[in-house]
């Protein structure tokens, strides 16, 4: 077995068939983020993404890892803070040292910041989170029933919304989905910086980067089944109020973005938009709405299931392995102590160490 790095571009015919064959095969693997069209649309944007690809004696590929190499210190997932699951995408049936990626990339440590833990990186990761799934194969109303059943009254109360809208408002409102309206993506990409600076978070879409990446997505046409974007749109006379904006491949889809505007907040037009998305996937055929990890109560009240994942790191050989297993040891430590909401400092410390250097484009062009 041979280990090689290789940029997305120069992957073959091949390659790409070995790869879709094998994300086909693990029904755990069903994400956007682990095709290798994300890969590919990310490394149009850095300079610095790379394929670690596990080959056979005979050079057919057995497994691959997308990564984004900022340097030779350590490597993080392609798309890095954009990117909400990693995993080995491999065929079924075989084991892989992953131990031997570092050594393939030519870095100190590969970090992972929501691998699957129900895959061969599972073992690399040392905390515990969920991504929240909302899924419907058996249809919309099967859906709805389900979440009434299990007590979520999340539903029920945002259709009585949106009946309310409409009577308030003279039935001036509509919903689109699938959109391709440009207008509206923009929209959407306004209110989120604007949601961001009135926060105090990072503007992100300042990296000129992750705008050609989501930008990328959205003029993905309709016609690739791989992958692309789904944006839905909740109108109040003819304007957006609240927008989706999702990842999708094959029938899943994967809530990116979301933002309304807030002179029409009182009607939970965010809640409503996801809502009418769902019905709207499932009358399309799709399957699922992964919603991502993250701790909101919104996700909880329409998730069916939920993807175990966590954030680790693969080891090589260095100091840089030894000083990321000594920031996880700590950050175990004081979250075990009672020491109310400073248990929390480490891993936000953490996270923003790694949003950081996600976000940085390296300075020249990776060998």
């Amino acid at each position: 077995m041979r280990v090689v790095s290789i940029h997305p571009a120069k992957m073959t015919d091949g390659d790409i068939g070995a790869w879709r064959s094998f994300l086909a095969a693990d029904a755990e693997l069903s994400s956007p983020y682990l095709t290798p069209d994300w890969a590919k649309l990310v490394a149009m944007h850095r300079d610095d993404v790379r394929v670690v690809v596990y080959l056979d004696a005979s050079g057919e590929p057995l497994g691959f890892l997308p990564v984004q190499r900022g340097s030779s210190y350590a490597a993080m997932p392609a798309g890095g803070p954009i990117c909400d699951y990693q995993a080995l995408v491999a065929k079924p049936g075989i084991s892989l040292d992953l131990s031997a990626a570092p050594k393939g990339l030519a870095v100190g440590r590969i970090d992972l910041t929501a691998g699957l833990v129900n895959n061969a990186v599972g073992p690399h990761l040392l905390t515990a989170d969920a991504g929240h799934v909302v899924r419907f194969p058996e249809g919309y109303e099967a859906w709805c029933a389900k979440r009434l059943a299990a007590g979520t009254k999340t539903i029920v109360k945002t259709r009585k919304k949106l009946a309310k809208m409409t009577r308030d408002l003279g039935g001036e409102v509509s919903f689109e989905a699938f959109s391709t309206d440009s207008a509206a993506f923009e929209t959407l990409l306004t209110w989120k910086r604007e949601q961001m600076h009135r926060t105090g978070v990072r503007d992100i879409f300042d990296h000129a980067w992750i705008d050609g990446v989501v930008r990328g997505t959205f003029a993905s046409p309709a016609s690739n089944k791989h992958f692309g974007g789904a944006m839905f749109v909740l109108r109040i006379k003819g304007l957006p109020a609240a927008v989706l904006f999702c990842l999708r491949a094959q029938k899943v889809l994967h809530a990116w973005y979301v933002a309304h505007d807030n002179q029409w907040a009182s009607y939970s037009p965010g809640l409503i938009v996801f809502v009418e998305a769902i019905r709207a996937a499932a009358d399309a055929g799709y399957s699922e709405l992964d919603l991502g990890p993250g701790d909101y109560p919104f996700k909880e009240s329409l998730a069916t299931d939920s993807r175990a994942v966590g954030a680790g790191y693969i080891g090589g050989t260095g100091f840089s392995p030894v000083i990321k297993a000594a920031q996880f040891q700590v950050r175990a430590f004081v979250e075990s102590l009672p020491v109310g909401r400073a248990r929390q400092w480490p891993a936000k410390a953490m996270r923003r160490l790694d949003i950081a250097r996600g976000l940085a484009t390296p300075p020249s062009r990776a060998a």
